[in-house]
């Protein structure tokens, strides 16, 4: 082996490693930008001066400055000398990286395996395409490879979503035989199938039905938040059985006509209206389009099936008076909207929600675990569907009372001798945050401590509503830890706008360092409310 080849194999059996494992990390992602090009690049923009440090952007100068040396007329061997440098640079870099945990880690999918091997695939044929003789003569092999790596490793991002871009003929014949399947399967088995939508509540509704449909007949209902068209594919490909009389979909969109395409996939009989709001107005571009895209689970119903609206919703309301092709169940607690279905004599606390459940002519009381009065009108959405579909009275009161939270959505967790935990690590919507205050402040405390980094994806209105958040905060809270400096910058305003004590606010950088700095703040008595927990990709 000569002197070039040994440095040419010492630099990639460094840089190899290295480039992977920063892929690894672009990839996951990507998989949690639901792998949108759009979206996954601006956030690799906006990332690159965190993704590289000092000493790497000096790197990434460096090869491609000393590519270029054979021009300069340099000796050949400082390019060499280089290769071998940076070889070990990164090599050493390599071995001396930190793994930090993921919020929500990279599944492995055969999708991401595809992709991640796509996307090596595309750079072992750049660097092999490089170190051919002749390709780059003016510089020579070392030095090609040099400005390869340099370009390789600052433009990793676009390679990931190039990889994709090529996958997508095959990716998307992939999606249409699972959808394909999906149907056949549906035809099969024939549920009577429950659709929910919603900005907001449709996960805890979706479980609510499912749970109370449960107690009459076998029911199924994807697993956690499932809500997308392969998600539900998935559900029903691997789960779907001939005794499931029952099939509750939950329905969520990120682009008008996304509902459209579950409706035509599953063919819902019933569909649930929770509400309408800014939750990914980001995506959107505005409240009407959310109202329409909500609003085509409804249009989508047959005529012998029926509609069940939250009509406490000025917007959801507005449309169950439109609506004329399909039998409207209109639930609520607000008497000027006329729910068919309501609730009085509402009492709440740590222990979870009662009330009297008022259905025409029917009443019966019920008792849940759940928490908040926002929960009501989730209960009260999932007993409209069960007792329309035959669920009996006594069969309701008995489900309700052992209805769990979904994870991470206000779920309680007593620690031993420490603090009370309120999980609401899911939330992230206006409502949302306000119900889980409300909550908050109904248990009796020694300290009430919110740990937040804030909400997103709601375009314009953001920082509006997050400032709005800070100063409802400051009216229940003890201490708030802020998790993300520049992030929760609205939320900071809100609460010392509202006269809240500024040594009573603690800003961190992360979710770890909140956690720590709890340790020695809280104690048997104290409540500690954890409202929202943004994805790994809104890292500051």
């Amino acid at each position: 082996m000569s002197l070039v080849d040994l440095t040419l194999a010492l630099a990639l059996a460094g840089w190899v490693p290295f480039w992977t494992v920063r892929l690894i990390r672009r990839l996951h992602i990507f998989q949690l930008e639901e792998y949108l090009g759009g979206r996954f690049f601006r956030w690799w923009l906006a990332d690159l001066p965190r993704s590289l440090p000092g000493w790497l952007r000096l790197a990434v100068a460096s090869l491609i400055a000393l590519a270029v040396l054979p021009l300069a007329d340099a000796p050949p061997w400082l390019a060499e000398l280089a290769l071998a440098g940076w070889g070990v640079l990164f090599g050493f870099a390599f071995l001396r990286r930190r793994s930090v945990a993921a919020k929500k880690p990279l599944v492995w999918t055969a999708r991401a395996r595809r992709l991640i091997g796509l996307t090596l695939i595309l750079a072992a044929l750049v660097v092999a395409l490089v170190l051919t003789p002749g390709v780059l003569p003016a510089v020579g092999r070392p030095g090609g490879l040099l400005l390869t790596l340099g370009l390789l490793l600052a433009f990793d991002g676009p390679l990931l979503v190039a990889a994709n871009a090529l996958a997508q003929p095959f990716e998307a014949s992939l999606r249409a035989f699972y959808r394909w399947r999906a149907g056949r399967r549906l035809r099969q088995v024939a549920p009577f199938v429950i659709g929910v939508t919603g900005s907001y509540g449709k996960t805890s509704t979706k479980e609510i039905t499912a749970g109370l449909l449960a107690a009459q007949a076998p029911t199924l209902k994807p697993p956690g938040s499932y809500n997308t068209l392969m998600g539900i594919c998935l559900t029903i490909n691997r789960w779907l059985a001939p005794q499931h009389r029952f099939f509750v979909v939950e329905m969520g969109a990120y682009g008008r006509g996304d509902i459209r395409a579950l409706c035509q996939l599953v063919r819902p009989r019933v569909g649930v209206l929770t509400a309408i709001g800014p939750e990914h107005l980001e995506r959107f571009g505005s409240l009407e389009a959310i109202e329409q895209t909500k609003y085509e689970l409804v249009e989508a119903l047959p005529a012998d099936g029926f509609a069940v609206m939250n009509v406490d919703d000025p917007r959801v309301r507005r449309l169950a008076d439109q609506t004329r092709h399909v039998r409207v169940i209109r639930y609520g607690l607000d008497p000027a909207a006329h729910p068919e279905v309501t609730a009085t004599e509402i009492t709440t606390g740590p222990s979870g929600v009662q009330f009297l459940v008022r259905r025409g002519e029917e009443q019966f009381w019920v008792r849940s675990r759940l928490l908040g009065r926002h929960n009501v009108l989730n209960l009260l959405a999932g007993i409209a569907v069960a007792r329309e579909l035959g669920v009996s009275v006594e069969q309701v009161v008995a489900a309700v009372a052992t209805l769990a939270p979904p994870e991470h959505r206000l779920q309680l967790i007593s620690t031993p001798g420490g603090p009370t935990i309120i999980d609401d690590a899911y939330n992230a919507n206006p409502a949302g945050v306000r119900a889980a205050l409300e909550v908050l402040q109904e248990f009796p405390a020694g300290k009430r401590v919110l740990v937040t980094p804030g909400m997103v994806e709601l375009g314009p209105l953001e920082a509006e509503e997050n400032e709005r958040f800070g100063a409802l905060a400051a009216a229940v809270c003890d201490v708030v830890i802020l998790v993300g400096p520049k992030r929760t910058l609205p939320i900071q305003r809100g609460l010392l706008g509202a006269g809240f004590p500024p040594e009573r606010l603690i800003v961190v950088r992360s979710l770890a360092e909140a956690t720590e700095r709890l340790r020695g703040l809280v104690g048997a008595g104290d409540v500690v409310l954890f409202c929202n927990d943004l994805p790994d990709q809104y890292n500051e």
